[in-house]
């Protein structure tokens, strides 16, 4: 008898088990929360964040530029022009955590990259950081970068390695506001590497005592931005506004006004301060009289944006800032010793242009020398921001003479209510054999002394 082959019911149905596991584990594969077209689907909704991100970034330039945010930059090269808006730095974005949600309602956190800056070429192949509401001058990274607040300084002196301090002075030496070239506030770009931020011995008095560390907060942005800004000329006052009126004397001809101020009037305290913020431009009166306070107060009054802000300049930053504008590498010979500044040097300035306020200053040839002559008097003189080319290097006015400089580092602790802070930059009445411009002085806290002021500097955020 002959056996027929052929599948049997229970094979049959083995298979079709079989076979929707199978199909089971494909659907599963494909649709399930770990699955393939889940994966997919997530891997589109990250990069639609990407894009999202770069759209971002380029309506950044679109809205506080004023340039296409679909537009190319490109990168900078020796060739570029200099105030061209290039390529931005990787590093100079900000990553920050941004949540997205899947339509299966998983929550994945990638990264959100934002910038607070966008970048320039000085026209010599560097870029340099500009911060939003801030716009390129002119100046090379090697001569000094010059930014301004200000869009109608936008370019001005843009290729040029020197920057005019570009104020107009009227007949009595003050600033001629509407006729000067530059109208904002103006901050100078400093390279520096973070290896290189430290505080620095230029071998003087006070250099190894006091102020030796260095905040390791004020490395962040110089590690991320290979530099820093600070104010272009020391403080200024033409914005501020003071309880009562105060006296200054007339150097020529000896009569007072109380259109400035006097020399032993503390008025800049902060009592006496009733409203406005310091400025760094050209040919202002210089802030003096500021206790240590006041100049803390008044430096972080001054700019508070979304991308920046401003503060007191710190010790590390003005030893940096040596380093850049010192002419001698090897041993600062010309910050030790060179009588370079405004200081009380036995030599006859003449106050012509750039005049400031002054207590007693010889009418006959403008001495501001710390000699009692006939008439007994001393005569000191106090002398506008960037009152000549004299108190300039890289393209920073003040740095050396006029005030001594409030820096935030405590240098020790006289007792429990007075805190002694590091002064910077020599005066108007130092020697400048005993207070060079990289010489470390230093004042009680609550010590509004007539030749104290202040130089702001801008934190990028």
């Amino acid at each position: 008898m002959n056996k027929q082959k052929g599948i049997t019911l229970i094979a049959l149905v083995i298979t079709i088990i079989v076979l929707l596991i199978l199909a089971g584990v494909s659907i599963a594969t494909l649709t399930g929360e770990n699955g393939i077209l889940k994966k997919a689907q997530l891997a589109k909704e990250i990069t639609d964040q990407k894009q999202e991100e770069e759209n971002a970034i380029l309506k950044q330039y679109e809205d506080l530029l004023g340039i296409e945010g679909n537009t190319e930059l490109p990168d900078n090269t020796e060739t570029t022009e200099a105030g061209t808006i290039v390529k931005l730095p990787n590093k100079w974005l900000t990553t920050i955590p941004d949540e997205v949600s899947t339509d299966n309602g998983n929550i994945v956190i990638p990264s959100k990259k934002i910038a607070n800056v966008y970048a320039i070429s000085d026209g010599a192949g560097n870029t340099v950081p500009v911060p939003y509401g801030f716009y390129y001058v002119g100046g090379k990274v090697e001569s000094g970068v010059v930014i301004s607040d200000n869009a109608t300084d936008k370019n001005k002196f843009k290729g040029q390695e020197d920057v005019p301090a570009g104020a107009s002075y009227n007949n009595d030496g003050t600033v001629n506001q509407e006729n000067s070239e530059l109208k904002g506030n103006q901050f100078v770009w400093i390279p520096c590497e973070a290896k290189d931020y430290a505080k620095f011995n230029f071998g003087l008095q006070n250099a190894t005592v006091w102020d030796t560390s260095t905040n390791t907060g004020e490395k962040i942005p110089i590690k991320k931005y290979s530099g820093f800004y600070v104010g272009r000329y020391e403080a200024g006052t033409s914005e501020v506004t003071l309880s009562g009126n105060v006296k200054w004397e007339n150097a020529s001809t000896g009569s007072s006004d109380s259109q400035g101020w006097g020399w032993q009037n503390e008025s800049f305290v902060s009592s006496k301060v009733t409203e406005g913020k310091i400025t760094s431009k050209a040919g202002e009166i210089p802030y003096y009289h500021a206790d240590y306070t006041t100049a803390i107060e008044m430096s972080e009054n001054m700019i508070n944006t979304d991308y920046v802000q401003s503060g007191l300049i710190t010790g590390t930053m003005w030893d940096a800032m040596m380093k850049f504008i010192a002419t001698d590498k090897s041993n600062y010979s010309d910050l030790k010793s060179s009588n370079w500044g405004n200081y009380n040097n036995n030599t006859v300035i003449t106050y012509t242009a750039g005049r400031g306020r002054y207590l007693t200053v010889n009418s006959s040839n403008g001495s501001t020398s710390n000699v009692a002559v006939s008439d007994n008097s001393y005569h000191y003189g106090i002398r506008t921001t960037a009152s000549s080319e004299e108190v300039k290097r890289k393209n920073l006015y003040d740095v050396a003479g006029n005030m001594w400089e409030w820096t935030q580092e405590t240098a020790y602790l006289m007792n429990d209510s007075n805190l002694i802070y590091n002064l910077r930059g020599g005066s108007f009445n130092d020697v400048y054999t005993g207070g060079p411009v990289c010489y470390r002085a230093y004042g009680r806290a609550n010590l509004a002394a007539t030749n104290y002021g202040i130089r702001p500097a801008l934190f990028i955020k």
